[in-house]
């Protein structure tokens, strides 16, 4: 079975409740981290850990300059899927990108 196929199986029921629109965004950004997990050679859920959230921030910023509030809008998807996983702690959190001093 995909990685995808058990975020969708994971996040079924989870979906279903509350904020519908929002938790069907975060949805997506599961489903986003779990398809770069699959090119990074994952294929289950207990083979997804820091490392591979860490690669996920550094695609992301290599891809296009996301707003610190959208990293982490995808850190709380991202922790929200460890906790419907039973991963233990919590996923490693986006560095606040660089920017130039101004002055």
């Amino acid at each position: 079975m995909s990685l995808t196929r058990q975020v969708e199986q994971a996040t079924h029921a989870w979906a279903a409740k509350g904020n519908k629109a929002g938790r069907s965004r975060q949805r997506r950004m599961m489903y986003r981290f779990a398809s770069h997990a699959e090119a990074a050679g994952a294929r289950e859920a207990g083979q997804v850990g820091g490392r591979t959230v860490i690669s996920f921030w550094k695609a992301l910023r290599a891809g296009k300059g996301l707003s610190w509030a959208t990293q982490m809008d995808y850190w709380r998807a991202i922790r929200e899927l460890w906790v419907l996983w039973g991963k233990p702690g919590e996923p490693p959190r986006p560095f606040p990108s660089e920017k130039p001093a101004v002055g």
